[in-house]
């Protein structure tokens, strides 16, 4: 998250390959969207990153009701596989506790990618995840949930349902024998109607089912100070 960091994403972003291929993916998916492709934008890639992590932080209104429910249920190991990234002391984001997060701590499993080395959709960082998985249920195999849930016959593929909001990563899931349910960026809420037909239980929180539309915001001078 360093200087070098910032001028690789930043050359990324204003890569004219990458972008006329962006471009064009939207454009088939958007009648009204011209099909001459534009000019690179100048983006400030390091507002846009921070930008995007502030707002990853707090928690999705339909999704998070739906963890803490299957949390409370006792009746299924929650794990996380997150690509993720270690902030330098300092940042706004940075936190001592990696783990001690408010929703990290709901999971019993949680595989962060910067701490392990791997990012998805890698198929190792899914095997490390059900190793760790496997590791967390022969620990707690003789618990009264490890008894209940079966653990010291181990978790099979077939036995994990993995959400994701990106297309490349729930392909790698499926790959590795994972179930799997997209999660539409916006519309959460359809993804845990399938969870809910799935576990069996009522997980849907009072949050209004109203897709969240994405709006287009410039920062202030303010914000831009602060990065």
């Amino acid at each position: 998250m360093d200087d070098t960091f910032f001028s690789g994403f930043n050359a990324d972003l204003h890569d004219p390959e990458r972008w006329a291929t962006f471009y064009k993916i939207q454009a088939a998916k958007d009648p009204t969207i011209p099909k001459e492709v534009p000019p690179v934008p100048n983006v400030d890639g390091r507002w846009l990153f921070n930008d995007m992590m502030t707002a990853s932080t707090a928690p999705d209104p339909w999704m998070y009701p739906a963890l803490q429910q299957l949390k409370k249920s006792g009746r299924f190991m929650l794990a996380a596989i997150s690509n993720t990234v270690i902030f330098p002391k300092g940042h706004a984001l940075y936190r001592e506790d990696f783990y001690a997060d408010p929703i990290r701590s709901l999971f019993d499993v949680f595989v962060s990618s910067a701490h392990v080395g791997l990012r998805k959709p890698d198929p190792r960082m899914y095997e490390y995840t059900l190793r760790e998985i496997n590791k967390f249920a022969c620990e707690n195999a003789t618990s009264e949930r490890g008894r209940l849930l079966g653990w010291a016959d181990s978790v099979k593929p077939e036995e994990v349902v993995f959400l994701d909001d990106i297309g490349e990563n729930l392909k790698a899931g499926r790959k590795m024998g994972f179930r799997t349910i997209k999660v539409s960026l916006g519309r959460a809420f359809e993804a845990v109607d399938q969870l809910e037909s799935i576990t069996g239980l009522k997980l849907a929180g009072d949050y209004p089912r109203i897709p969240v539309v994405p709006t287009i915001t410039k920062p202030t001078p303010k914000e831009k100070a602060k990065i």
